[in-house]
């Protein structure tokens, strides 16, 4: 299989070559075009398009794609790991970060998602854009100014941290993971959010993704620390570090769980020392990447990322 995506590579890059439009790639139909993680690639700014039946697929762990570089049509991943899906549409790029387990797929619309009820647990829905997703993963979305998240928190509670993924099943606009587990970083005009990282989710549930508030995010903004309770102190943080330091307002019975970007639990540190609002934890031996830190104290909760480099 691998033969044949490296050989469909080599006669598009001829092809495109021959025909005078420098690196501009066009996949046509019954035609795949793979792209190695460690395969140097560019189209010169330019966006990739792809026939009806054409394929763009990326090996897991892949990061190629930019604001000026990206595939408007699906693009698929094979095999396991953190994977960019680098999707756009109508100028718009809207990359899936994907923390996969097998073979994921994503595409991207830049057009109002299809209009259904809000779940029990869903307070609005985003009118702007969604994408489609299949495979299975712990999955993390992007916004930008024209995403308007600005109008979704400030029309629904003012809370940027009840920002979520929402799924459509059945006509139903329903949490794509359980309450209170989405991590947002950003601010209102560009940010991202992640579903639960502790979990994956089957995509296939549901038909389209888009962003949402979360009912029950709205209703227990105290039993959450926010973000001005947590800061973690030098973040990124270098690798030859022994802790992890962090600042936080809460400072009895704190327990800080470590987890890798996967979801994958490291390791559990209970009874977390504060004294006067700073607080460390030891650092395991790491491999520089992405990892989030859970921290509970009676009831309350919050998770922060971390990059470790």
């Amino acid at each position: 299989m691998f033969m044949n995506k490296f050989f469909t590579l080599i006669c598009i890059a001829v092809f495109t070559f021959q025909i005078g439009y420098t690196q501009e790639l066009y996949v046509g139909d019954n035609t795949e075009f793979y792209l190695g993680k460690e395969m140097p690639f560019t189209t010169s700014s330019t966006i990739v398009t792809l026939g009806s039946t054409g394929i763009f697929s990326v090996e897991a762990e892949n990061d190629w794609g930019s604001l000026s570089e990206y595939v408007n049509g699906k693009v698929i991943a094979y095999g396991d790991g953190t994977t960019k899906l680098p999707t756009g549409n109508n100028g718009v790029y809207a990359p899936v970060f994907a923390n996969h387990t097998g073979t994921i797929e994503a595409s991207y619309f830049n057009i109002m998602p299809t209009v259904g009820t809000n779940g029990t647990d869903v307070d609005a829905v985003s009118t702007k854009e969604f994408w489609k997703l299949s495979g299975n993963a712990v999955i993390t979305l992007p916004w930008n100014s024209d995403s308007d998240i600005t109008s979704l928190v400030n029309d629904n509670g003012g809370n940027l941290s009840s920002v979520s993924i929402v799924g459509l099943n059945g006509g139903v606009w329903g949490l794509a993971s359980a309450i209170n587990t989405n991590t947002v970083t950003g601010d209102l005009l560009n940010g991202t959010v992640t579903s639960d990282v502790a979990n994956e989710i089957t995509l296939g549930n549901f038909t389209q993704y888009t962003f949402g508030i979360d009912h029950q995010a709205v209703l227990s903004i105290d039993d959450l620390f926010q973000s001005n309770d947590i800061r973690i102190i030098s973040n990124p943080i270098e690798n030859a570090e022994k802790h992890i330091q962090f600042t936080v307002t809460h400072s009895e019975n704190l327990q800080v769980t470590l987890y890798d970007f996967m979801g994958k639990r490291i390791r559990i540190f209970k009874d977390v020392t504060v004294q006067s609002g700073k607080g460390e934890i030891l650092k395991p031996n790491l491999r520089n990447g992405v990892y989030f830190l859970k921290f509970e104290q009676e009831g309350k909760q919050g998770v922060k990322k971390i990059i470790v480099k």
